[in-house]
């Protein structure tokens, strides 16, 4: 009896020690967080928001791809074959799928190509301290079928979507790229992909499991998951059959008149919404790595320059606005070239037309006239124009690396930088300041803001983008005025031969010398032309901007026949007929 006794005890004491153990685990230790059983979490990736046109059309969407990874370890020998096997399949796209065309100089390419990616997988597959190497981030499924078909133990892949571009390098300085940042995650850099990111990545979903000490699932615990959510689509102005116009007529132009690099922006003034935003030379957003860095940039946002003779608009608005002149104040100081600070104004061709009106100072793009036009406004006037035009400061343009452009502190200037502005010089915009201050003219003297996307949709969500609150600038009369001397500019103007009959357009034409080092370059230039038509209810505002054009330095002989070859297309495009 006493051994059963003894035995009973035992017994009851180790199902009690089982039980309080039990306790331990279930309770006290998973409060604690001191339990010997641990959890896995996995990162459930996540599909990026597309882009799309205004028509729907998407721009950029998701495309399957893969990352390739090892698990050195598992490999049997040193790597090298299994190095030179794989090289060929995580190579540039550019080399393997045919983007570039086969030279002498491509192949050369692909081969130091495939032997630097070999030197660097014998490297990581050599080292058999490493668990798991991540190989290449990003491979078609082609090349995951292929490597695949090779049976080679100790790789695997996880799925790793990337970016497409039905359109290939269409709107590529408009739309940015995608690529990661320092902790790998996928990112956006540069126009749209930049501004956008936060609302088309996502948000990446985890699974967590349960495991005991030896590594084996707990199934009587939780599996725990966050599904992932995908990122807000993002729903464009831009109009594709409108840019695909502009991209091919601007590399045509770029070629022809060969410039360094060109710019053509296309607005609707009456929203702010902008129709197409185009830059020649480009890039291809798939292959983005390939390029030059300095392509990366929008330079319709992102550059500046001195606008030159188109910023004569800006000032004969704030004259003509406050009622300091009218179309046919005349000048009384235009017979010859002026002497103001030291400096001689004169004009571009050393043409002088005595006694002309404000609307003939226009025509003739005359410097001289406008230092009279100055001098009426004054410094605080002219400079309280300037800014509420909007230079100086960034337009609000939902792209991610615009500049604010550059006007020296009103408390700098002196009488030779009040005259010399009047025309152009001494300041720096952007094109997007430049095509926002035309629609204040175009829009009956209200700025808005311009804007690339109308709406953002998160699954059944809709969000829109909207302009912020406009502002009247000038007088819808003043407006009216300045429409009227652009009308003449083109119809009686240096670029008058160029222009489509039977349209009222209003213009002008800027040619702008480039300052180096305290001093303007002779030889180079920035010739544009700016303007909007039909001029009595404009469906669009343009401005095409060339940068160092040499087949002629001039905006009337390089940018204004650009600029009325896309504007023929676009009245067709909206069905507006020639009116005689």
């Amino acid at each position: 009896m006493d051994r059963i006794r003894i035995f009973q005890i035992i017994f009851l004491i180790a199902v009690a020690a089982i039980v309080l153990r039990l306790f331990y685990w279930q309770f006290i230790a998973k409060v604690q967080g001191n339990f010997n059983s641990y959890a896995t979490e996995g990162i459930l990736p996540v599909s990026r928001g597309e882009i799309f046109t205004s028509d729907g059309f998407p721009l950029v969407t998701n495309q399957e791809a893969f990352l390739i990874y090892a698990k050195p370890y598992e490999i049997k020998n040193n790597g090298q074959k299994i190095a030179q096997q794989l090289a060929p399949f995580l190579i540039s796209e550019k080399y393997a799928t045919g983007e570039a065309q086969i030279t002498d100089e491509i192949k050369r390419q692909k081969e130091e190509a495939i032997k630097t990616k070999e030197k660097d997988l014998q490297e990581k597959l050599s080292n058999k301290n490493l668990f798991w190497v991540q190989l290449a981030r990003k491979i078609p499924l082609e090349a995951k079928i292929k490597i695949q078909s090779a049976k080679i133990t100790g790789l695997g892949f996880e799925k790793d979507d990337r970016r497409f571009y039905p359109e290939a390098s269409m709107a590529a300085q408009l739309l940015g790229f995608v690529g990661s940042d320092k902790f790998g995650q996928d990112t956006g850099y540069f126009g749209l992909e930049g501004y956008y990111d936060r609302q088309l990545r996502g948000k990446p979903g985890r699974a967590q499991q349960e495991k005991d000490p030896f590594g084996f699932p707990i199934l009587v615990r939780s599996y725990r998951s966050i599904e992932p959510q995908k990122g807000a689509s993002l729903y464009l102005a831009i109009d594709r059959s409108i840019q695909f116009k502009v991209e091919e007529n601007l590399r045509q132009a770029v070629e022809k008149y060969g410039a360094k690099d060109g710019t053509v922006v296309v607005e609707n003034p009456k929203t702010g919404r902008i129709l197409a935003m185009a830059t020649y030379p480009t890039y291809n957003p798939k292959l983005f790595s390939e390029f030059d860095q300095t392509i990366y940039k929008n330079p319709a946002v992102a550059d500046t320059f001195e606008p030159g003779s188109i910023f004569k608009l800006i000032t004969m608005s704030a004259a003509m606005d406050l009622g300091l002149v009218n179309p046919n104040t005349r000048c009384d100081i235009c017979g010859g070239p002026r002497q103001i600070g030291g400096f001689e104004i004169s004009t571009w061709n050393k043409k002088y037309y005595p006694d002309s009106t404000m609307t003939e100072i226009i025509v003739h793009s005359d410097n001289v006239g406008m230092t009279y036009v100055a001098e009426k406004l004054q410094t605080d006037k002219f400079y309280d124009y300037i800014t509420k035009f909007g230079f100086g400061a960034k337009t609000g343009i939902d792209l991610q690396e615009e500049s604010p452009g550059s006007i020296r502190p009103k408390k700098d200037w002196k009488p030779i930088d009040l005259v010399t502005a009047s025309f152009g010089q001494g300041i720096a915009v952007t094109p997007i300041q430049m095509v926002q201050a035309v629609s204040v003219i175009a829009n009956g003297g209200k700025l808005l803001t311009p804007k690339i996307a109308y709406k953002t949709k998160d699954g059944q969500k809709e969000e829109k983008v909207l302009p912020d609150d406009e502002k009247q600038v000038i007088s819808p009369k003043t407006a009216s005025q300045i429409t009227e001397m652009m009308v003449a500019a083109v119809e009686n103007g240096e670029a008058h031969a160029y222009a489509p009959r039977g349209y009222r357009i209003a213009g002008k034409t800027g040619t702008a010398q480039i300052p180096v080092a305290g001093h303007y370059d002779p030889d180079k230039t920035i010739a544009s032309f700016v303007g909007f038509a039909p001029a009595d209810d404009p469906k669009f505002v343009m401005l095409v901007r060339f940068n160092q054009p040499s087949s002629s330095p001039f905006g009337s002989e390089t940018a204004a026949p650009t600029f009325f070859e896309i504007a023929k297309e676009l009245f067709n495009y909206f069905g507006v007929l020639p009116t005689g």
